[in-house]
């Protein structure tokens, strides 16, 4: 059977519910041999679970997957790569502190007489290396290697399991600029070669590079499955969110870039961990944004300023008062609050319920004489969350909530502070459109309505663009630019601007 004739991979009238709740109505779904399908749509659309269904990592209620007309039953997800199935996650799984070698042989260890013949899996996993143009080697520990590297590498070894259809969960959140190029050039060429690929993404300017294909899923249904070229972005945004694209930009007041302004946060040659010469001024009522390639510095100069990072030099000055920071409690206290990119890692408290993520940094404020007035503190805590709007029970749980829901959890706890200056690292990373949106009228409307000075790392170009008032432009750990009122540049100036001082990625 040529790859023309075969079926692909096919999931039919797919259902799953979670405690009687339904996630998934009879989702059909086919991803063909050599066809790339975006699949899309809103946190808790029911996207995470087919992927876990499709991947064998849980099984469906009812429907059927198939391959090429012959129905599959998984075991899991050894059983699905097995039988031509393979998944690599938004959290990569390659442990880091094995070599290439061993990971890409992880669990199919090549043995010998006697025991593993680590020659032969080191010979391999250079040949896959060289097929593949991968700047690492087997012998050396997957750790040492940058989050772009590995995903690319942990791509590379599905592949090499005999996969016909791979599926991939948010591929390039990792990724920028020409790390992102690559790794949808190296999806092509696996299309090419007759691999059937489904990539779950936001990024509609990247899934219209990419895929053959768009199927939007919305509350457990699918809504839309159209080739792209059938298709133009405010149909995908409609079909998502039911409303069109223009309100996908916050709105940028004309009064927030004028330079009668006060200033909010300066920073004067700031040298950090990762940063080693940053100067910029963000005004009150402004929201600043700041881009760069990777290893710009953008994150380590927030962590730095939020007291997370030492201070080699420079200063910091909050209202034209200078600060020292010396850790983020005391950097909130004096009104800087920080929110981090690694919402799973370093910002949730995964045992705790939203409310309390919420409650944590403000439990002083409802002390009295040694007692804590919880009835009050919830109140708070209950007006901040319903001013965010979040889907779910903000009372179970943290990571009951959908991951676009558990962001505006730490952007309500980052509220609940009444900051003066609000550091936002990435604050859209992995959401879906519909709550990037909602995020960005919510920033617009604390810097434009409420004062306060917003400064937004992100490595989404059309993000910075949309979000900020002015931009700063970072490379290579420097700041080079003044700050840029953002109707004045495009996708193309600001990339233009990155790279001016010939700053190449590394792969």
């Amino acid at each position: 059977m040529t790859t023309n004739e075969r079926e692909g991979y096919k999931a039919t009238g797919i259902t799953k519910s979670y405690s009687n709740v339904p996630v998934l109505k009879g989702v059909d779904l086919t991803v063909r041999p050599g066809e790339i399908v975006g699949l899309i749509g809103h946190n808790g659309a029911g996207k995470s679970t087919l992927l876990k269904a499709l991947s064998g990592a849980h099984s469906q209620d009812s429907g059927e997957l198939s391959i090429d007309g012959t129905a599959v039953h998984f075991s899991g997800p050894g059983d699905a790569i097995e039988k031509g199935v393979a998944t690599v996650y938004q959290e990569l799984s390659l442990l880091t502190n094995l070599t290439v070698a061993e990971n890409a042989f992880l669990g199919r260890e090549i043995r010998g007489r006697f025991a593993m013949d680590r020659s032969a899996m080191r010979a391999k996993t250079q040949e896959m290396v060289e097929r593949f143009n991968l700047p690492v080697d087997p012998d050396t520990p997957v750790g040492v290697y940058p989050v772009a590297v590995r995903q690319l590498l942990e791509i590379a070894i599905a592949t090499t399991k005999n996969v016909r259809y791979l599926l991939l969960d948010e591929p390039t959140t990792s990724l920028e600029g020409k790390q992102v190029d690559r790794l949808l050039d190296y999806l092509k060429e696996l299309a090419a070669s007759g691999i059937g690929i489904l990539i779950v993404d936001h990024k509609l300017d990247e899934l219209y590079r990419l895929a053959d294909r768009i199927v939007a899923i919305v509350d457990g249904q699918v809504c839309l499955d159209r080739r792209v070229d059938e298709l133009n972005h405010d149909d995908v945004v409609e079909a998502i969110v039911g409303h069109g694209a223009e309100e996908q930009k916050g709105e940028t007041e004309s009064s927030a870039a004028d330079d009668s302004h006060a200033v909010g946060l300066e920073v004067n040659h700031l040298a950090a961990p990762g940063c080693t010469d940053v100067s910029f001024t963000a005004r009150k009522g402004e929201i600043l944004g700041l881009y760069g390639l990777v290893g710009a510095g953008r994150t380590e100069c927030l962590r730095a300023i939020a007291g997370i990072d030492p201070v080699n030099s420079g200063t910091i000055l909050l209202e034209g008062v200078e600060v020292k920071p010396k850790n983020p409690a005391q950097m909130a206290k004096k009104g800087i609050v920080y929110v981090t990119e690694e919402r799973k890692t370093d910002g949730i408290v995964p045992g705790m319920s939203g409310l309390d993520n919420v409650a944590l940094p403000i439990l002083d404020r409802f002390l009295s004489f040694g007692f804590l007035r919880r009835r009050k503190l919830y109140e708070e805590c209950h007006r901040t969350l319903d001013s965010l709007a979040i889907r779910g029970d903000v009372t179970a749980p943290v990571v009951s909530l959908s991951g676009g829901n558990q962001q505006k959890v730490l952007l309500a706890r980052a509220i609940a502070q009444n900051p003066t200056v609000l550091l936002l690292d990435e604050p859209t990373k992995g959401v879906d459109i519909g709550v990037k949106a909602q995020i960005h009228r919510i920033l617009s409307d604390m810097a434009h309505e409420h004062g306060i000075t917003l400064v937004i790392a992100s490595s989404e170009e059309e993000e910075v663009l949309a979000a900020s008032d002015r931009v700063v432009v970072f490379s290579q750990g420097k700041t080079i630019s003044e700050p840029i009122p953002a109707d004045q540049l495009d996708v193309a100036g600001l990339r233009a601007k990155a790279w001016q001082q010939g700053h190449q990625l590394s792969a």
